[in-house]
């Protein structure tokens, strides 16, 4: 029987395609061209979803050839276009379905054309404001993993929040199960209608960690949305909207630093704490 042939979409043709240049494994194809996490590419090769020259493959570890035509939805394998955005994620927009099942996903406004997006670390359904968002995994690590690095948040509290709240917030606290929490730096925005917005910055994610010293000192958290993630501002992007990096904010988050005993250069950080801090 002669062999079913699959049309290429018109266009695709021009485009240069992605074939890999050792044996590796299916899954690790997928995530060598671009194409999304591990995660990712074990579950679309086990629903048949890819296939190797004219055969359907759905064993993820299957060992493929150099030079292997790699098809997914009968599309050849192109070669990835690396993408850097920032995302302003929504209220109540989950990263990952298991995160919220049923809710909408950051997925969903992910451009088209852009292949093998996902966000470098995760926001709550609760907290909206920036995501990174890029199909670079290096990249992803370096924002992860990046020691140091300052998230800025503004968040919203019903109250006032005296000076000596402020004053123990920038001291430290210690939150039962949590351990202790203390930010680089708190400052009051505003205060009108009974109402604090304040700006409130940490390093790592200690969202958790901030709503739950909040609870403590008998502030009821109504808003938290994050402003800043090292030297990227979240700025005047709208909710649900995508904006490309700058080269220099992509550069920002410094890959480990050659000779220096292997330590992972910080993400970039101002340093400064609050002017109520000791």
């Amino acid at each position: 029987m002669t062999p079913t042939r699959h049309r290429t979409p018109a266009g695709e043709a021009e485009r240069p395609r992605w074939t890999p240049e050792r044996p590796m494994g299916l899954s690790r194809a997928l995530m060598k061209a671009g194409y999304g996490t591990r995660r990712w590419a074990d579950d679309v090769v086990t629903s048949g979803r890819v296939r190797v020259g004219e055969t359907v493959v759905k064993d993820p570890l299957r060992m493929i050839e150099v030079g292997a035509e790699v098809f997914l939805d009968n599309k050849p394998l192109m070669k990835v276009t690396r993408s850097y955005y920032v995302f302003h994620k929504p209220l109540r927009v989950v990263c990952r379905e298991e995160d919220g099942p049923g809710r909408r996903l950051v997925s969903d406004y992910y451009p088209a054309d852009a292949v093998g997006l996902r966000t470098a670390g995760r926001l709550d359904a609760r907290t909206s404001g920036l995501l990174l968002v890029s199909n670079d995994g290096d990249w992803i690590t370096r924002v992860t993993g990046g020691a140091g690095c300052e998230h800025e948040f503004m968040v919203r509290v019903e109250g006032e929040v005296s000076e000596m709240q402020l004053t123990v917030i920038d001291a430290g606290i210690v939150l039962p199960g949590l351990g202790s929490f203390r930010p680089v730096k708190v400052r009051v925005l505003s205060c009108e209608s009974g109402r604090t917005t304040l700006s409130i910055t940490l390093h790592g994610g200690q969202s958790r960690q901030m709503r739950r010293m909040l609870a403590t000192l008998r502030h009821k958290v109504t808003m938290v949305r994050r402003v800043r993630l090292g030297e990227v501002r979240l700025g005047d992007l709208a909710a649900g909207g995508l904006r490309p990096l700058t080269a220099e904010e992509v550069a920002s988050f410094a890959p480990v630093t050659p000779g220096a005993g292997g330590s992972r250069k910080v993400c970039p950080s101002t340093r400064r704490r609050s002017p109520h801090g000791k």
